[in-house]
């Protein structure tokens, strides 16, 4: 059920603050859910992952993704910081941001020639925003409740 529940959640959230959610300066929201991944484990990480597939093919079918590795590799590679997260708890977070930083922008530069390193750090911020300002006070008032 947690599985269902954080994959609608990233899709919902995403779909409801869709313009700054693809390109070079973004903020994905939704990304907010991440440091929840120490409350809830496995599950969430099942959930965003399948969450993030299904918005980033949402994405391609309005053409903002960043293509077919946007779609499947995207959620795939980022599995990986996901349970760095799990097993890492919060300090996991910032692996979450480097990684969807570099590979945002690999995709950025590779694509359309946009500054590798520029994007990195535009990406890195929006990332840092989503998952640090706004995900870890929602992690810690969502902790105090339960």
């Amino acid at each position: 059920m947690l599985v269902t529940v954080f994959a609608t959640l990233y899709v919902v959230i995403g779909m409801a603050i869709p313009a700054i959610s693809f390109g070079a300066i973004q903020c994905r929201v939704q990304d907010a859910l991440y440091p929840l991944i120490t409350l809830f484990g496995i599950p969430s990480v099942i959930g965003l992952t399948i969450g993030h597939f299904i918005y980033n093919f949402y994405g391609f079918t309005l053409g903002v993704a960043l293509g077919p590795l946007d779609v499947i590799i995207s959620p795939l590679l980022f599995i990986l910081p996901k349970i760095a997260i799990h097993k890492l708890g919060l300090r996991g977070v910032i692996i979450h941001i480097i990684f969807i930083a570099l590979w945002v922008a690999y995709l950025l530069h590779s694509l359309f020639g946009l500054p590798y390193l520029a994007t990195v750090i535009t990406v890195g911020i929006g990332e840092f925003v989503a998952a640090v300002v706004l995900g870890i006070p929602l992690t810690r008032l969502i902790e105090r409740r339960i």
